[in-house]
């Protein structure tokens, strides 16, 4: 995408031109501009680009499975239009049985409806939905039983099957043009009765011993649609996945994943988050189209203790070339947390839109989670009719009465940003006990905000090229430390001045070509935090 930022555009001789037709056109050649990317963005090729991360990463590629090709329809398979209640699970576990006997291979479901139990699959094989094909899952919870063993919301638990579960397996694939269907209504019944469960508690105590999960008698746990557990080399290319009981795509304590070019639609669905990359590492995420009832691509690694425990990142992850709309239930567009205990590192996000989600990009965390969210990379993000926040840290995700371990974010760099649409464009929020550190956000462009930038608790931020349009104060920074402002833009219709600092630790500004005047100070500050640049420290 970057390159595409560099074209320069040449407009016609503008002697005879009123000013106001100039920005006109300006903004239709941004238009086609920004039409023409996009586009560009949505087509996949089918080779993988290399991975140039800004940190050390390895190479992934597509797993290699033997040719051999297990129809299910030789082994009993029958379509909804043949009998519409037959159910197929038998028939596909035969088929993977054979391939698997066989040393690996394709198991094909060719064009129809095929209505299926729970797919548990195994190492050297690929499941490929013929175009045409759709996978319609089982509404009798009774078929996802017995339980097994997976991640609910963070806390490890034993619950009812996935509707596709890969348990410990290598080279593995989920690919073609088809459906898979889970007919999450009868799930999401229970997300009303039941409400969420009781999970900080759970983990307080050993798995075996808890009380969460269908395994104890719990109802009300709705499984993810698609689990790989401490699974790897894995590929998910082409599929289209729609209507599931909570999170689509889960990768658990996973590696060498590559997930591309698919499509979830669960905007019906609570918690309908689109890939869960959790405490799994080397991992691939591009050219994938989300329309989600919750987070569209999130990165997490489990809740308090048990996963303060467990202590396995997420780290070397790449998110890419992908777009994310109606991303509903107060969601984002890509977002790191809320359960960081395994901590969060290493990680890439560029070649992005985010149309009309709730949040773009966020970080969401707090106490009780501990550990350390730091060396992630997010660059050119467009964004456009955002319900609440377009950039969003807030370390006091359920609030302030969290108890617990307080969790660090830090280095952090978010740079090629436009924000077009949003009530606040900008919001991070450090804890009283565990500021934010080391942010730089570069080359933002912001307009038709409510609110600009509110920024509390921070340490070492740099805003470099950020341009802020807004109706209220464009800025206001309380209690922050070390700020380095170059080439800051602030535009709002609000009586006084577009820069506010408040706070009583607020301290250490640095800019040589912010105007004073533009600045107002409360809280007893003074332009004495001013500088235009660190004094050289003699030891």
């Amino acid at each position: 995408m970057s390159k595409f930022l560099h074209q320069q555009f040449y407009l016609p001789s503008l002697s005879c031109i009123k000013k106001a037709t100039v920005t006109a056109t300006v903004f239709l050649l941004l238009f086609l501009f920004n039409t023409s990317l996009h586009a560009q963005m949505g087509e996949k090729p089918n080779e993988i680009a290399p991975l140039d991360a800004p940190f050390e990463m390895a190479q992934l590629n597509r797993p290699t499975i033997p040719d051999q090709v297990f129809n299910i329809r030789e082994y009993g398979a029958k379509t909804m239009s043949e009998s519409p209640d037959f159910k197929n699970t038998d028939a596909i576990h035969r088929a993977i049985e054979a391939a698997y006997n066989a040393g690996g291979g394709k198991i094909v479901i060719p064009e129809g409806k095929w209505l299926t139990g729970p797919i548990h699959l195994k190492s050297n094989m690929n499941l490929h939905l013929a175009e045409g094909a759709e996978v319609l899952f089982s509404e009798d919870k009774e078929d996802y039983l017995p339980v097994v063993r997976q991640r609910h919301e963070g806390v490890e638990a034993f619950n009812y099957s996935p509707m596709i579960y890969a348990y410990k397996v290598s080279n593995v694939a989920i690919t073609g043009k088809g459906v898979l269907n889970a007919q999450g209504d009868h799930w999401w019944e229970w997300y009303e009765e039941y409400g969420a469960p009781p999970r900080a508690k759970a983990t307080k105590v050993p798995l075996s011993r808890r009380d969460f999960g269908k395994g104890s008698g719990m109802e009300g746990m709705r499984p993810s649609f698609v689990v790989f557990w401490k699974s790897d080399h894995i590929l998910v290319e082409d599929i289209t996945l729609n209507d599931s009981p909570m999170w689509n795509i889960h990768l658990i304590y996973s590696s060498n994943i590559i997930v591309r070019g698919i499509h979830v639609n669960s905007l019906r669905a609570p918690n309908g988050d689109g890939v869960v990359i959790d405490s799994s590492n080397d991992v691939l995420v591009e050219y994938n189209h989300f329309e989600t009832g919750d987070d569209a691509v999130v990165l997490k690694s489990g809740l308090n203790e048990e996963a303060l425990e467990i202590n396995i990142p997420t780290q070397n992850v790449v998110v890419r070339n992908f777009e994310a709309r109606k991303v509903r239930t107060g969601s984002g567009g890509v977002v790191f947390g809320s359960e960081t205990s395994g901590g969060i590192r290493n990680v890439y996000v560029h070649n992005a839109l985010f149309d009309g989600s709730d949040r773009g990009i966020r970080f969401k965390t707090e106490r009780g989670r501990g550990n350390i969210v730091e060396n992630i990379y997010i660059r050119d993000v467009k964004m456009k009719n955002i319900t609440y926040q377009a950039i969003n840290f807030n370390t006091f995700y359920t609030g302030p009465d969290a108890t617990g371990p307080s969790p660090l974010l830090r280095n952090i760099s978010i740079k090629d940003v436009e924000i077009d649409g949003v009530p606040t464009a900008i919001e991070l929020v450090g804890l009283p006990e565990k500021w934010l550190e080391n942010i730089r956000l570069e080359n933002i462009n912001v307009i038709n905000s409510e609110k600009g930038a509110r920024i509390t608790r921070v340490k070492n931020l740099s805003m470099k090229n950020v341009t802020i349009n807004s109706e209220e104060q464009a800025m206001i920074v309380e209690d922050v430390y070390e700020l380095f402002l170059d080439n800051l833009t602030l535009q709002d219709n609000a009586s006084g001045k577009p820069l506010v600092f408040k706070g009583r630790y607020t301290g250490a500004i640095f800019t040589d070509d912010f105007d004073l005047d533009q600045m107002s100070f409360t809280d007893g500050l003074s332009q004495d935090i001013i500088s235009k640049e660190p004094s050289v420290q003699a030891w």
